[in-house]
């Protein structure tokens, strides 16, 4: 399936478990191969909004309705396993947030 930049975005993001992540906001991707990298999330109201950032790599699906991420998205450090370090958190592909704002 296709989908344009309009229907993707501010689609709902949950887990596999139906946590609410937020709603897509915009995407990063590798100029050389062309491939999506990271999709920016948005989370929170617009004065306390932060930005989840989402590996390709931990979608599961993309429907017309939602995008369904593995659940370990969106943890802290603390919630996430002792075999996932933080040092690691970035270059193993789960995601990390960013202050908006």
């Amino acid at each position: 399936m296709r989908m344009a930049w309009s229907q993707l975005k501010n689609l709902p993001v949950i887990t596999r478990g139906g946590q609410s992540l937020g709603q897509v906001e915009g995407l990063l991707f590798d100029p050389e191969t062309h491939a999506i990298v990271q999709y920016e999330v948005r989370q929170g109201l617009p004065l306390a909004r932060r930005t989840l950032l989402v590996a390709a790599s931990q979608v599961v699906s993309i429907t017309a309705e939602q995008m369904i991420v593995e659940d370990l998205v969106g943890k802290t450090a603390d919630e996430r396993t002792s075999a996932l370090p933080i040092a690691e958190t970035t270059a193993s592909g789960l995601a990390t947030t960013r202050k908006i704002g």
